[in-house]
């Protein structure tokens, strides 16, 4: 009997042990997880940051590119003096 309480008392003292380093681990990986999660939040942000920036010189540069087709007729009218074509009167 005396050994069957040993026994059960070493079984109790070996599960809290495992227990304690359970709980040690889980904090070790909360806390991994946590910094995890705060470097991908700031990398997303960063990688926001840039594809606004790029959205923004795109639009810059379109409407840039937009103005000039916008011009480019008149240009070419005006260096190699092209006038538009003209409507055909009715004779």
């Amino acid at each position: 009997m005396q050994q069957a309480l040993a026994l059960m008392l070493q079984a109790q003292a070996n599960l809290a042990q495992n227990q304690t380093a359970f709980l040690a681990r889980i904090a070790e990986t909360d806390a991994e997880t946590a910094q995890i999660r705060r470097r991908t939040e700031a990398e997303i942000a960063q990688i926001r940051r840039r594809m606004d920036e790029t959205d923004r010189r795109i639009e810059e540069r379109f409407a840039r590119i937009e103005a000039i087709l916008a011009e480019l007729p008149e240009a070419v009218h005006r260096r190699f003096g092209f006038q538009p074509p003209r409507p055909p009167t009715d004779q």
